[in-house]
């Protein structure tokens, strides 16, 4: 007798452990590690690393970590200053997501893993 209160003891006490790790898992939300690096020749160089939640879009993100100056377009909103650094004259805000150039707006790229983010600014 004593053997089947012991043994039904250890179930409801790993039972209740694991509902309660369950719902802490539950109630906080998902993140991932940004990483994101702006480059403009000598004016800028910055690198910032940040969590932020999972299924954000970069372009929120971006604003998270550097002052963002946009124009609004027909496609979203095309990014035209970071840091107080602007693309003037031929020059652009180009976009690479780990590694590889964006054939989307920052708008448009979603984060779901850890991701690195280069904005440099390039000539076209």
């Amino acid at each position: 007798m004593k053997l089947n209160l012991r043994i039904l003891t250890l179930l409801l006490i790993g039972l209740f452990s694991m509902f309660s790790s369950v719902s802490y898992a539950d109630e906080s939300p998902e993140s991932v590690q940004l990483t994101l690096a702006v480059t403009a020749d000598d004016r800028i160089n910055l690198t910032a690393v940040k969590m932020v939640e999972k299924g954000l879009n970069a372009y929120e993100a971006i604003k998270q970590l550097v002052v963002v100056g946009v124009k609004d377009t027909s496609y979203g909103p095309q990014i035209m200053s970071l840091g107080g650094v602007e693309a003037i004259g031929n020059t652009y805000w180009a976009l690479y997501v780990n590694g590889s150039m964006s054939m989307v707006g920052a708008q448009d790229v979603i984060l779901l893993d850890d991701t690195f983010i280069r904005l440099n600014m390039e000539d076209f």
